[in-house]
């Protein structure tokens, strides 16, 4: 009898590689039934986070045999960035749909690299399975950067049905415009390749509500380019953060409200520094809450590097929060909850 009625493995899977799939078939040695979480649920395609979870599950599916798929359920699961919490208890929740019969039988798989594994020691009523090294230690971020820069071949440590899908994926319109970023990006961190540290860069960012609804820009150009974002922007060396958020509000938005009623406006502030939120390096993002208490909405024209400024309802922002750049839809919803 197997020694766990259910073993957790979470993970992105951006794309799955060998080593993925020799701990799969390691861990299903040991147990009756494997709850296996995608993760980067419902967010924006990305450099970091390219492919939907349902292509992931699809780049699983199709590498496994009919046996091992029959012991694993495929779960999705939002990232937790700004609230771990939610993210823990949504885990569970689901872990508890899904495995109901024997709690004190269920373990959780993985392999403590560095601190990014730190999500393994958040549920410390379940025992933990560490599981070797496999593959060398092989990473997704090397396959994504291959089938970006269109050098990847059959030998890249990836299951031949992956790379199959793929290929069969590189001439979507949405894989080009992540390719084209792609260029971009790696442009721009050759600008700072030879300072003596990696560059950490600053913004102040713009979160403002009005009766109910939200200030959104789409952006204009790359990163992001046609996504949903705060206004915001690169800190001048000469100005405080908070007349950075003030002035990249109004340059992106045109919004029609002086720097004097906007800075009375300010409500709450906040930082946000998950080190993956930025494709170009190191972004910290210091994110103003302007709070306007105003008969009607006031009007936007966008501007520099916005293609467009809207008023959103709130209660509607879950509908769109696979369109949100980065991890603003994380940090909107992060500051609503605390204000």
């Amino acid at each position: 009898m197997p020694k766990f009625s259910a073993l957790i493995y979470i993970g992105r899977f951006e794309p799955p590689h060998n080593g993925h799939f020799a701990t799969i078939r390691t861990a299903l040695e040991q147990t009756e039934k494997m709850l296996l979480f995608i993760g980067s649920y419902e967010t924006c395609r990305s450099l970091r986070n390219p492919f939907t979870a349902a292509e992931r599950m699809e780049m699983l599916r199709i590498s496994l045999t009919e046996e091992e798929q029959r012991k694993i359920t495929f779960l999705p699961i939002h990232d937790s960035n700004y609230n771990h919490v939610e993210w823990v208890n949504e885990l569970k929740e689901k872990v508890l749909d899904n495995e109901p019969r024997v709690i004190e039988r269920i373990g959780i798989i993985g392999h403590k690299k560095d601190r990014t594994s730190y999500y393994l020691d958040l549920f410390p009523e379940w025992e933990f399975l560490e599981m070797p090294l496999l593959a060398n230690g092989l990473s997704s971020t090397e396959i994504r950067d291959k089938w970006f820069g269109e050098t990847l071949t059959e030998q890249d440590k990836i299951p031949f049905n992956v790379y199959r899908y793929l290929k069969n994926k590189e001439n979507d319109t949405w894989a080009k415009n992540l390719k084209e970023e792609y260029k971009l990006v790696e442009e721009y961190k050759k600008e700072w390749a030879s300072t003596p540290y990696p560059p950490v860069f600053v913004a102040g960012d713009a979160l403002v509500i009005c009766r109910e609804h939200i200030l959104l820009i789409r952006r204009g150009a790359f990163p992001g380019k046609g996504l949903y974002a705060m206004a915001g922007g690169f800190l001048d060396s000469r100005e405080p953060i908070r007349h950075c958020a003030i002035r990249e509000l109004i340059e992106e938005t045109g919004i029609e409200l002086s720097y004097r009623e906007l800075d009375n406006s300010i409500k709450g502030y906040q930082v946000f520094d998950d080190p993956h939120r930025e494709p170009r390096g190191r972004m910290i993002s210091h994110t103003f809450l302007f709070n306007l208490h105003l008969p009607e909405l006031p009007k936007l024209k966008a501007g520099d590097d916005a293609s467009e400024a809207v008023w959103y309802p709130i209660s509607d922002l879950k509908k769109i929060r696979e369109l949100f750049a980065g991890d603003h839809y994380k940090i909107i919803m992060n500051m609503i909850s605390n204000s």
